[in-house]
């Protein structure tokens, strides 16, 4: 509640929502290539009608493509991921000189600055962190159906 009421009196109430606009780019844009993406990749990996494949053949296959697709989008949408953190971390207090202004003031400072390295850092671990849900909520949604 301490680091509520400090950001609140130091920067103002809407600094809690700081860096949004990125986060919702992401997700707008990542739900569109899951979808478009997906029917795809499990076609690939499931060539045959879903119910002539049972048991783990059918777990593994489902989790692979949806590993797969989730990896793909996480490296088209991950500089949103960058962008969003950068803006929300900037704690300059009100009436200070911030150091991004906009997401795409972010976008294209780090760009610049660091260029496309720039914007993926952390990416590995989204990678990783990202295969390991998706091999298990959607396969085993897949499953239950």
């Amino acid at each position: 509640m301490e680091l509520y009421s400090r950001i609140s009196s130091e920067q103002g109430i809407s600094q809690f929502w700081r860096g949004n606009n990125a986060n919702l780019y992401k997700t707008f844009i990542q739900l569109g290539l899951k979808i478009f993406f997906y029917d795809k990749i499990k076609n690939y990996f499931m060539p045959y009608e879903t119910h002539k494949y049972r048991g783990f053949d059918y777990f593994w296959r489902a989790a692979s493509s949806f590993s797969f697709c989730t990896a793909l989008t996480t490296l088209l949408v991950y500089p949103f991921d960058t962008i969003h953190t950068r803006i929300s971390a900037d704690m300059t207090p009100k009436g200070g000189q911030r150091l991004f202004t906009t997401s795409f003031d972010c976008f294209n400072r780090t760009h610049l600055d660091e260029g496309r390295s720039g914007l993926y850092k952390g990416f590995q671990l989204a990678i990783l962190s990202g295969a390991i849900r998706a091999s298990l909520t959607l396969p085993v949604y897949d499953t239950y159906r």
